[in-house]
This record gives structure tokens, C-alpha cells and sequence, in this order.
């Protein structure tokens, strides 16, 4: 029987969905949002799509991902909403931009950047911000002493999208701790939801900006300060990049080089200033916001609960790299890359617990459009969240469970479902940079270490920072496999 308490509550909020957007604010401010969207959904059990706001939906089957993020000519009218003008800073950057064409148009202009030859240019910068990371596990191992392993992950991600966005790390493995930029990137990015529920579009930014409450001026603060640090980083990555061309006669081989090199092939047009730094801008609350270092910590946390498939992976990894147990060097990524049950436990972990994990909005098509039989005017946010939708229980049977070998037989709908990097042409263009430095580090770690968590029977929920993190702290203690003699 449904507690009263909770059906009145039930009540009352779809009643506001339809007039406010005042749950969601709220939701969003006391860093739940995505849980409140579940809960929505939990409310009504059997439901396909919930109301999150007077003109937003939220969907939770197959179908809708296909209609609303899926190719194809009817697909095309599904644009990006207003939402994503909320994020944007400087310049229109790929991530952002609303317009389909000036996406394709700015995709294939930066796509090379991410090939696989580009990757094998960035891997000594992967190796050697690893190398700087096992430097701190040893020290670790030697004492014995239990260490929250996310926020040196965290670290880690820092440094190297410094490395690879920025030209230099900021040297927080060595010193052990964090950046001012990374609580920036948290607060502006906070700014960006809160600003883009408002239904002002573009203009949504300014308006919030003028609201003389303590909460968003601080917000707000955080942004332009943030704003300021990126161009200051891109300038000082422009003085050191000629600096070195005129040392070396080479350009440093990063992600912003790539970048800077970006030709449209049918204009000849090249990214300037301002497109560079919104790119800048973007590249690091996007990827940089510890989607990386998220899911690492996720795919240790499952690991340590799940010693039957740890003790697999080990196995597995001392099989194929016998000698590696001592070297303190990271793993080639075109080895590790090959063994399924890292992939698969990546994924699965991304599936449980997708860095964004409320929907990514789309507009309906000024006609309207039918979604699962249900027919919506046009103008109407619509999407379906990666964190609701991973756990559907009629598309991955025991949703809640860590299970990387249900990846070994996949259904076509088991693919639809998982967006824990996005869906159809906005897939996240940069997942293969992610998944050479997520896969090394995960294949390294236990070759070198025996790793168990201080407290085995903790259970680890989500909190809400934009991306989804940890709820709490948890500490791990670790071991080396081989000692030096």
C-alpha cells in the first residue's frame, strides 16, 4: 500500500511540473536532480514518460531514445534545446552548439584530433601522468595506510587534461591537491543548469546574472572567474607552444593542437581565439569535470565488491603481461585495449552510474511529434536520462547489479539504452581519449598492486554535481604484488 504521505506528495509535484519549474530548481540546487527524476518514475510505475517541468518530458523506453536522439531525416527536427545556450561562453564550441550543421561542420573539422593516430600521440602524456600517479600509490603501498582513492583519481584527471588541453599539468599529483579550477568547473557548471531550466534561451544567462540572491551571485562569480582562468591558460599554451616551435622547430602533439590545426575542409576556416577558448572552455568541464576519474573510481569500488571478477582480471592481466608486475610502467594501449572484461566492465559501470545522468533535452519539431504513442506539441523538451533508462529493468534483467559479462551477448536494445557517452551523431567525440586513459589505468593498477576497500561492506550511492559522484568518501588500502629487491 502507497504511504499517503507519499502519494500526496506524488500529487502535488506533478500538479507544479505542469505550471513551474520550481521541483526541478529545487531538485537541482540540493544536488538530486537526477534522483528526482527516478523517483518520478518510481511514482508511477509502468510509465514510459514523466512531466519534469510545463514544457519538459522525460522518457524511459527504447523507442524514445531511437525517435528523439536517433539518425535519420525524421530525426533531424529534433534540435538541441535551449538548455545547452545556458553552457555556452565564449564562442560556439562542439559540444554546445545547437545547430546540426555548424555540429557536422565543427565534428569534421576537429574529428582527426581523436583518431587513432592521434592517440598514439598523446599516449606519452597518458604514460607519463600514470607513472606521476603510481609514484603516489607506492607510497601508499609502503605504509599501508587507507587513502580515498577517488580524489587522487580525481588529481590524476586534472593533470592530464592539463597536459592534453592546456600544454602543461598543474602539478597537483605532486603536491596532493586540487586545483582552484576544478571547483570553478563545478560551480559554473551549476550555474548552466540552473540557468538553462529558465525558459529564456540564450538570454537565460544574463537574466540569472541579475538575481541578487547570495546562492547565484556566488555561482555566477565562480563562472566569470572561471572564464578568465581559461584565458589565461590558452594564452600561456600559445606563448609556451612558440616558445617551443622556435626550441625544437616541432608544435607540441595535445588535443589543443589538434585543435588549432582544425581546417573546415569546404571553407578553409580555422577556429579562432574566442572559438579556441569556448572549446577550452567546454573540453574541460565536459571531460574534465571527473567524468574520467568517475568511472575509474566506480570500476575500482565494483572490483573490490566483486572479488570473483577481480581475481578473473588479474588472472587475465598476468597471463598476457608477465613481466609487468614491477616495471611501474603503464600498460601499451593498443594491449590492454583487447581484453574484454575491462571493456565490459567500463561499460557496465557507465551504465549504473552515467557521468550526467539526467536527459540530455530536445526540442519537438514545430508539428509536434509522437513519442511512444504519445503525440507532443512542438517546442516541448524531451530526452530520455542515461542514469533512468540503464536501469531498465525490462531492457538489462537485475538492473542493479554489476555484471560486466552481460556485455559478452548484446541485444540491439541493450545498445539503444546505453547512454552513458551519448547516443546517434552527438556521441561524445571524445570517448576514445577517456577510454585510453580509463582502460590503462584500470589494466595497471592491478597488475602492480592488491587493492581491498578499509570498509568491504560499504555501499557507495551518488551525489549530484552536475556530474554524479560518490556520496561519500570510501578508502581503499593497497599492497604491492612484487616488492623491489
Amino acid at each position: 500500500m502507497v504511504d499517503p504521505k507519499t502519494a500526496v506528495l506524488a500529487f502535488v509535484i506533478l500538479y507544479l511540473t505542469r505550471i513551474s519549474t520550481i521541483p526541478e530548481v529545487n531538485a537541482l540546487k540540493e544536488q538530486r536532480r537526477t534522483k528526482w527524476v527516478n523517483t518520478q518514475f518510481d511514482q508511477n510505475p509502468g510509465a514510459v514518460a514523466v512531466r519534469t517541468g510545463p514544457k519538459a518530458v522525460s522518457f524511459n523506453h527504447p523507442d524514445a531514445v531511437k525517435a528523439i536522439y536517433g539518425h535519420g531525416k525524421g530525426q533531424e527536427e529534433f534540435g538541441k534545446s535551449s538548455w545547452y545556450d545556458a553552457f555556452s561562453t565564449t564562442g560556439e564550441s562542439l559540444f554546445f552548439t545547437r545547430s546540426k550543421k555548424r555540429h557536422a561542420m565543427k565534428r569534421r573539422m576537429v574529428a582527426h584530433g581523436f583518431s587513432a593516430q592521434s592517440l598514439q600521440l598523446f599516449e606519452p602524456y597518458v604514460d607519463l601522468t600514470i607513472e606521476k600517479f603510481m609514484k603516489r600509490m607506492d607510497e601508499f603501498a609502503r605504509t599501508g595506510e587507507p587513502f580515498d582513492i577517488y580524489f587522487w583519481f580525481e588529481l590524476f584527471t586534472m593533470d592530464l587534461m592539463g597536459e592534453l588541453a592546456l600544454g602543461n599539468n598543474f602539478g597537483l599529483l605532486e603536491v596532493g591537491t586540487p586545483a582552484r579550477y576544478s571547483k570553478l568547473v563545478e560551480l559554473s557548471q551549476r550555474f548552466g543548469n540552473l540557468s538553462g531550466i529558465l525558459p529564456f534561451g540564450k538570454y537565460s544567462k544574463k537574466v540569472l546574472s541579475w538575481v541578487p540572491l547570495p546562492y547565484v551571485q556566488h555561482l555566477w562569480k565562480a563562472r566569470v572567474e572561471y572564464l578568465e582562468y581559461a584565458r589565461h591558460a590558452l594564452e600561456q599554451r600559445f606563448r609556451n607552444d612558440r616558445a617551443q616551435a622556435e626550441q625544437t622547430g616541432k608544435q607540441r602533439q595535445d588535443i589543443m593542437q589538434r585543435f588549432i590545426e582544425a581546417v573546415d575542409p569546404d571553407t578553409g576556416r580555422r577556429m579562432d581565439f574566442d572559438e579556441l577558448r569556448a572549446e577550452t572552455s567546454s573540453l574541460m568541464q565536459v571531460a574534465g569535470a571527473s567524468t574520467g576519474s568517475v568511472t575509474m573510481n566506480w570500476m575500482i569500488y565494483y572490483l573490490c565488491k566483486n572479488p570473483e571478477i577481480k581475481t578473473r582480471l588479474i588472472n587475465e592481466l598476468d597471463t598476457e603481461f608477465p613481466q609487468q608486475k614491477d616495471s611501474g610502467k603503464p600498460l601499451p594501449y593498443t594491449q590492454v585495449n583487447t581484453i574484454r572484461l575491462i571493456e565490459h566492465a567500463e561499460i557496465e559501470c557507465l551504465r549504473l552510474h552515467p557521468p550526467i545522468g539526467y536527459a540530455m533535452p530536445r526540442d519537438t519539431p514545430p508539428s509536434g511529434a509522437v513519442i511512444c504513442n504519445y503525440f507532443l506539441p512542438g517546442g516541448v523538451a524531451v530526452g530520455v536520462p542515461a542514469a533512468t533508462i540503464g536501469r531498465n529493468a525490462a531492457v538489462y534483467p537485475d538492473p542493479n547489479s554489476f555484471q560486466p559479462d552481460r556485455w559478452t551477448y548484446v541485444t540491439t536494445e541493450m545498445k539503444t539504452c546505453f547512454l552513458g557517452l551519448g547516443f546517434g551523431s552527438r556521441q561524445c567525440i571524445g570517448r576514445n581519449v577517456a577510454n585510453q586513459f580509463v582502460v590503462k589505468m584500470i589494466a595497471s593498477l592491478p597488475v602492480r598492486y592488491e587493492g581491498e576497500m578499509e570498509e568491504p561492506g560499504l555501499v557507495l550511492g551518488t551525489k549530484e554535481f552536475t556530474i554524479l559522484k560518490p556520496d561519500r568518501e570510501y578508502r581503499v588500502v593497497l599492497k604491492r604484488r612484487v616488492e623491489k629487491p
